[in-house]
């Protein structure tokens, strides 16, 4: 799972700001077409994604089909996916990268971490329901 930023937000401060929500109000996951064809996805379908660990993102997160992102990858913008109601601009709106990093790998010598080292696999039903 790789994350990265939007040229409108930075963090999470941003989403909730209601003219940068107007440009971009949500992300979504790019998936390469081989992978959306494998597991029958299609543009602006909605999954819900679970890492190696187990944890399943609070909300779902709209698919983008692209050539963009390598058959190995998935990228998601940062940021959204927040829980606090009194956003009400961003509450649950997408899906949270941070909630899905449970593994972070340390540079021995210099201390650096490495997040991008989380996999992630795609929910087609609501895993909350239950809930």
């Amino acid at each position: 799972m790789n994350y990265g930023r939007a040229p409108m937000h930075t963090f999470t401060r941003t989403i909730n700001n209601p003219n940068l929500s107007d440009l971009m109000s949500e992300n979504s996951v790019w998936v390469n077409p081989k992978v959306a064809k494998e597991w029958e996805l299609e543009n602006g379908q909605e999954v819900w994604l679970k890492n190696q660990d187990g944890i399943i993102s609070s909300f779902p997160i709209k698919v983008r089909v692209t050539e963009r992102i390598r058959w190995d990858s998935v990228y998601m913008v940062h940021g959204f996916g927040q829980n606090d109601k009194r956003q009400k601009k961003a509450y649950g709106k997408g899906a949270s990268d941070s909630e899905l990093i449970t593994h972070v790998a340390y540079d021995p010598i210099m201390g650096g971490t490495g997040m991008r080292s989380n996999f992630v696999t795609f929910l087609t039903e609501n895993p909350h329901n239950n809930v």
